[in-house]
């Protein structure tokens, strides 16, 4: 008899911490989803821009590396097709917030900056870094299937971008 209950005991266990273990995986998953959904509310960026200008072409390009995280290039060419500047831009979803961190060539002690979001739409997305001396908010927003306007701003400045997606 003391085998059978320690049988029916041993197989409530089991079942309890298959239950808890199935748990477990559901909330990781809604948990992977919900960052995944940040991501995908801006899923527009996710193409080869350009914007041509008398001094050069900036031209940024976005890849999903995977579901919390994307990376960009954005590389600014002058005329005479010398690589001017270069951006390797990181866009991660860390704890249901996005996060955009570029290392710009030759600035910052080739380090990367962390600047988070502080405002997300089907259309629009700002990262903040207070403490950054330059920018201190980049925004991007989409003004049509093919083109966003972007920009850096920050102690009174601001520098836009207006990217055509290239095809």
């Amino acid at each position: 008899m003391k085998q059978i209950v320690y049988c029916i005991i041993g197989v409530i266990c089991i079942m309890a911490l298959s239950c808890n273990s199935e748990n477990t995986r559901q909330a990781d998953a809604n948990t992977n989803a919900g960052k995944a959904n940040r991501l995908d509310k801006i899923s527009w960026i996710a193409a080869d821009w350009k914007m041509e200008m008398p001094d050069g072409i900036i031209t940024e390009s976005w890849l999903k590396s995977n579901d919390s995280l994307w990376v960009g290039a954005s590389y600014f060419v002058l005329p005479n097709g010398d690589t001017a500047s270069k951006e390797v831009i990181r866009l991660a979803a860390i704890n249901d917030t996005l996060y955009y961190m570029p290392t710009v060539s030759n600035q910052n002690d080739g380090k990367e900056i962390h600047f988070k979001e502080t405002m997300l739409t089907d259309s629009s997305v700002v990262f903040e870094n207070p403490a950054h001396d330059f920018p201190k908010r980049i925004a991007y927003i989409k003004t049509s299937d093919t083109t966003v306007h972007a920009y850096v701003a920050g102690n009174g400045k601001q520098m836009d971008f207006f990217y055509k997606k290239m095809r």
